[in-house]
C-alpha cells in the first residue's frame, strides 16, 4: 500500500507543470456540485465554508501539502459560490406568474424576434408588466404570435395566455425550466389578440441598444442570404454565417444529425479557426506583394490584428453561443501570442478558455454544447501532444502526394478522435449515435474547407460594400453539395442509431477518466482507462421503464413484451410523447400498429402476446398492477397515486412490485422548480 502511495506521489509531483490545467476542472466541479444537490443550499453555509477555507489557507501557508489541498478545495468552493450567487441574483426578479395557464393583459419591450419550431413568430419581451405596471416577476416572456411588422426595441401591448416554463417530461430528462431560469425567462405563452405598438415608458438601456444593433445586423445578413440563395442552402448558410438556425427544416436538421455533420451547423472552433486563419494569411499575402510595406512593417502582427477583428465580428454576427465563445477566446489567445512574439500553449489555452466561459456563464457547464465542444478540443490537443513528433517525422518532406495523403489521414484521424470524445455526451443527451460520421466528414470536409468557409469570409468582408453576391452564391453551391452528402449518408442503414442514455454516474466516470488521460503526460495517465471502461459498462445496467406517465395522468406510455415503448392513444401533448420516445430510444409505431393499440385501448380486443394490457370503456389495467381511468386518475395495486406530488414520472415493475421514480423527486426542491 505504501509503495502504491509513493508511486502516486512521485508521479503527481513530477507533473507540476500540469497542475494549472486542473483549475477549470476544480472550478467546474464546484458548479456541478451545486446542480447535483436535491435542495437549495443556504448561502450562510457557503459563506462559512469559504471563510473556514481562507482561514486554513492562512494557517497552513508554510505547509506545502496541506496548502495544496486547501487551495484545491477553495477553487471548488469558488465555483460553487459563483453559480449560487448567480442563482440568487436570478431568483430575486425571476418568478413564474402562475402555476397554471392564465390569460391576461400584457405590455413590454421586444428584446428579440425569431421563430419557434413550428415556424411561428416568437417575441421575447423584457420588462413585461400587467395593468398599471402592477405585475411583478415577469422579467422576460416568450410569446408565439402571428406575422407582424414589429421590430426589436418596439414597446407593445396585447392579451396573452401565460404559463410557467416547461418542467422536465421524464426523470433525468432535459430541464427546460432550469434553462429558462438562467436565461431570465419568467413565462411562456401565446398571443390571444393583435400585438399593438405603444409608446415606451422608459428608453432602451445602452446594453439593449447594442443588442438591438447587433441583432439588426444579423437579420440584415440573413435577409441578404435569403435573397441570393434557394431555401435549404440559405437556411444552412444563415446558420454558419449568422448563427440563425430558425429556417432549417426538421428533415434537413435530422439529415445533418444522422450523417455526423451536425457540428457544422453550430458555429465553433471549425468555423472560427478557419475564418481567423484565412484572414491572417490573406493579409500577410497582400502585404508581401507590396515590397515597401513588407520591408517597413511586421506583416505577421498586422495580420494578427485583422484576424482578431474579423473573428470578433464573426462572434457578434453568429450570436455568441457557448462553442463560438470558446473558439473566439482560444483564437484570441493564439493571435495574442503572435502579437507578443510568444507561442501559445494549446492545452493551457483551452483551460484558460474553459475557465473564462465558466466564470462568465457558469450555467454553461451542464449544457451539451459546452461539454461536447470542450471534450472534442481537449482530446484532439491531447492526441496531438502525444503523437505530434511521430506525425511530423512520418510526413516530413514536401512531396505533393504526401501532402494530399496527410490531409486525408489528418481529416479522418481528427474526426475519429473528436467523434470518440463527444460520443458519451451524444448518448447521454440525445440518445443517438451517428454511425457513419467519419464517412460524412471525409466527404464533406474538403468542400467545407476549400469552398464554403473561404467564401463565407469573403462574403462577410464584402457585405458592407454590397459586393457579396458572387462569393455568397459560391457558398450556396458548396452548401448544396454538403446537403446532398448528408442526404446520402443519413440514408444509409442505421445511420442514426438510437440508444438508451447511460446513467449520470457512468458519464461522470468517463469524464473523469478522460480528463485524467488527457491532462497528465506520464504513464500513470493510462489509469484513466479504468473509470472509462466502467463508465461504458454502465450502459448495460440501464433498463427501459415499464410505465411513463404525465403530470396530469392523461398521457401514458407502456412497455410491450418486446421491450418497446408504446404511446397510448389518448389526447395529450405531442411534444411530450415525442420526448418520451427519444429518451427511451424508441420510434412511433406505424399506422397499422397504432390501430391495433387503439382497439386494445377501447376494450375491443386483447393481445397478450404483444402487451399485457386489458381495457374497458373507463379503465385500463397493465400487468395486473398498474391501472388508469380515462379521466386521468392512476392506480398502483388499486391505490390511487397522488399525481400532484409527482409532476409525472416512470414506474418499474418487478415481481409484481412497483418502483416509482417521480420527476419532482428527481429534480429536487430548487429555485427554478
Amino acid at each position: 500500500m505504501r509503495t502504491f502511495f509513493n508511486y502516486l506521489k512521485d508521479n503527481f509531483f513530477a507533473e507540476k507543470d500540469r497542475f494549472i490545467l486542473w483549475l477549470p476542472v476544480l472550478f467546474g466541479l464546484g458548479i456541478g456540485l451545486y446542480f447535483l444537490l436535491p435542495f437549495e443550499p443556504s448561502y450562510w453555509f457557503t459563506v462559512i465554508l469559504v471563510e473556514i477555507l481562507l482561514a486554513l489557507l492562512y494557517v497552513w501557508r508554510y505547509d506545502a501539502h496541506k496548502l495544496f489541498i486547501v487551495s484545491a478545495l477553495l477553487i471548488v468552493a469558488f465555483g460553487f459560490t459563483n453559480i449560487q450567487v448567480r442563482s440568487i441574483y436570478q431568483e430575486k426578479f425571476i418568478q413564474s406568474p402562475t402555476s397554471n395557464k392564465e390569460t391576461t393583459y400584457l405590455s413590454g419591450k421586444i428584446l428579440k424576434i425569431d421563430n419557434n419550431t413550428k415556424g411561428k413568430i416568437r417575441l421575447l419581451l423584457t420588462d413585461a408588466a400587467d395593468f398599471d405596471n402592477k405585475r411583478k416577476g415577469l422579467h422576460r416572456v416568450t410569446l408565439s404570435t402571428k406575422k407582424n411588422t414589429l421590430k426589436q426595441g418596439d414597446c407593445v401591448e396585447l392579451v396573452a395566455t401565460l404559463m410557467p416554463p416547461m418542467m422536465p417530461v421524464i426523470p433525468n430528462g432535459y430541464q427546460f425550466n432550469r434553462k429558462s431560469f438562467f436565461e431570465g425567462l419568467s413565462a411562456v405563452g401565446y398571443a390571444n389578440s393583435t400585438v399593438f405598438k405603444i409608446e415606451c415608458r422608459t428608453p432602451a438601456s445602452f446594453s439593449q441598444k447594442i443588442s438591438f444593433l447587433i441583432d439588426d445586423l444579423r437579420k440584415n445578413v440573413t435577409r441578404k442570404i435569403n435573397q441570393e440563395l434557394p431555401k435549404d442552402e440559405a437556411a444552412i448558410t444563415s446558420a454558419i454565417l449568422a448563427g440563425d438556425r430558425n429556417d432549417i427544416s426538421l428533415s434537413l436538421n435530422q439529415q445533418y444529425r444522422d450523417s455526423g455533420l451536425a457540428h457544422f451547423l453550430s458555429i465553433s472552433g471549425l468555423h472560427m479557426s478557419m475564418i481567423a486563419a484565412m484572414a491572417f494569411f490573406a493579409v500577410r499575402l497582400m502585404i508581401s506583394l507590396i515590397t515597401p510595406l513588407a520591408l517597413k512593417y511586421d506583416s505577421k502582427k498586422i495580420a494578427a490584428y485583422f484576424a482578431i477583428f474579423m473573428s470578433f465580428v464573426y462572434l457578434l454576427i453568429s450570436g455568441g453561443e457557448i462553442p463560438a465563445q470558446r473558439a473566439f477566446i482560444m483564437t484570441f489567445v493564439v493571435l495574442l501570442g503572435v502579437l507578443f512574439s510568444r507561442n501559445a500553449i494549446s492545452m493551457r489555452m483551452l483551460g484558460f478558455a474553459a475557465f473564462i466561459v465558466l466564470l462568465i456563464s457558469p450555467f454553461a457547464l451542464i449544457s451539451a454544447s459546452f461539454q461536447m465542444s470542450f471534450a472534442a478540443v481537449l482530446v484532439l490537443i491531447a492526441f496531438y501532444e502525444r503523437f505530434s513528433s511521430s506525425i511530423h517525422k512520418f510526413f516530413k518532406g514536401k512531396n505533393v502526394f504526401k501532402i494530399i495523403f496527410a490531409y486525408i489521414v489528418g481529416l479522418l484521424l481528427s474526426d475519429l478522435v473528436a467523434s470518440v470524445a463527444t460520443l458519451p455526451f451524444a448518448i447521454y443527451h440525445f440518445n443517438r449515435i451517428a454511425v457513419y460520421t467519419t464517412l460524412g466528414n471525409l466527404l464533406a470536409g474538403p468542400v467545407i474547407g476549400i469552398i464554403i468557409m473561404p467564401f463565407v469570409l469573403f462574403s462577410l468582408f464584402l457585405m458592407p460594400f454590397n459586393l457579396y453576391e458572387l462569393p455568397l452564391k459560391i457558398v450556396g453551391v458548396g452548401i448544396k453539395v454538403v446537403n446532398d452528402i448528408t442526404s446520402y449518408v443519413s440514408g444509409l442503414p442505421n445511420a442514426g442509431y438510437q440508444v438508451l442514455s447511460m446513467p449520470f454516474w457512468g458519464l461522470m466516470l468517463i469524464v473523469f477518466g478522460g480528463l485524467w488521460l488527457c491532462i497528465w503526460q506520464r504513464k500513470w495517465r493510462l489509469w484513466g482507462f479504468v473509470p472509462i471502461v466502467f463508465g461504458v459498462l454502465s450502459m448495460f445496467v440501464v433498463k427501459t421503464p415499464d410505465v411513463i406517465f404525465s403530470a396530469d395522468g392523461k398521457n401514458i406510455a407502456l412497455k410491450d413484451n418486446f421491450e418497446n415503448i408504446l404511446i397510448m392513444p389518448s389526447r395529450g401533448n405531442d411534444f411530450v410523447k415525442q420526448m418520451w420516445l427519444e429518451k427511451t430510444a424508441n420510434q412511433q409505431v406505424d399506422k397499422h400498429e397504432q390501430e391495433k393499440i387503439k382497439q386494445i385501448y377501447k376494450g375491443k380486443t386483447v393481445d397478450k402476446n404483444r402487451i399485457d394490457l386489458s381495457c374497458d370503456e373507463n379503465l385500463c389495467k397493465y400487468k395486473n398492477l398498474f391501472s388508469w381511468d380515462k379521466t386521468g386518475k392512476i392506480f398502483i395495486d388499486d391505490k390511487e397515486l397522488k399525481l400532484k406530488d409527482t409532476d409525472g414520472g416512470i414506474i418499474y415493475i418487478k415481481e409484481n412490485k412497483a418502483q416509482i421514480k417521480s420527476i419532482r423527486s428527481n429534480v429536487g426542491n430548487r429555485l427554478w422548480n
